[in-house]
């Protein structure tokens, strides 16, 4: 958070909210503390022109620490740029406070669809290991970010099937979730991108989403 007063009422909220948290305003400083439960990060103030890409992989040390990104309203060029910093969960700035306690709280659980009964299934070119959480794609090794890898392993649970959008708002976040409602679009369209184009997932407009294997 920007470092003008803001990030103090920030912590004395989340404390109302049950959520204790500390507050440092460099990357490196970010690096030396003691490893959190949960990451807030605003890459913007902490990693100013670089987009925050080398200080979040840090961060999460392998990606054992969940990571929540804040970027700002309207930037929907900077949340994909976000997601593919495999961010567990964004939210735009300026933020109800209730809703960011509760995105916190559901990252820091870190809730994931059920694994295949097989560790490794595949799709056609497309293998997922549920074990490992990797995925390949002709072989080739792709990257994603934790909700990206649960909502692929929810629409492939199912091929060809479509998931209503509040059945993959409550299973790949949270019950109840009400967050923005471009969220789950977003995901989408950052996974599109790195599976190599719209073909795998299909938007039943009004609906929900399928995965679609290739013939």
């Amino acid at each position: 958070m920007d470092d003008d007063g803001s990030s103090a009422a920030l912590i004395d909220g989340l404390a109302l909210c049950g959520i204790v948290a500390d507050h440092v305003t460099t990357g490196a400083a970010a690096l030396a503390a003691v490893p959190p439960e949960v990451i807030l990060l605003d890459p913007a103030v902490l990693d100013p022109g670089r987009g925050g890409t080398d200080l979040c992989r840090r961060l999460r040390r392998d990606g054992e620490i969940p990571l929540v990104l804040l970027t700002a309203r309207g930037d929907e060029a900077g949340l994909l740029r976000q997601l593919e910093l495999d961010a567990d969960d964004l939210l735009a700035k300026p933020c109800d406070l209730p809703e960011l306690a509760a995105r916190v709280r559901a990252a820091g659980r870190r809730d994931r669809p059920a694994p295949a009964a097989e560790p490794v299934r595949r799709y056609g070119p497309l293998a997922i290991d549920t074990r490992n959480r990797q995925i390949r794609l002709h072989g080739v090794p792709i990257s994603l970010a934790p909700k990206e890898f649960d909502l692929l392993v929810l629409l492939a649970a199912d091929p060809g099937v479509v998931v209503d959008r509040q059945h993959i708002l409550e299973t790949v976040w949270e019950p109840d979730f009400f967050g923005p409602g471009k969220t789950l679009d977003f995901h989408v369209a950052s996974l599109r991108r790195k599976l190599g184009g719209p073909g795998w997932i299909e938007n039943r407009r009004g609906v929900g989403f399928r995965l679609v294997v290739p013939a």
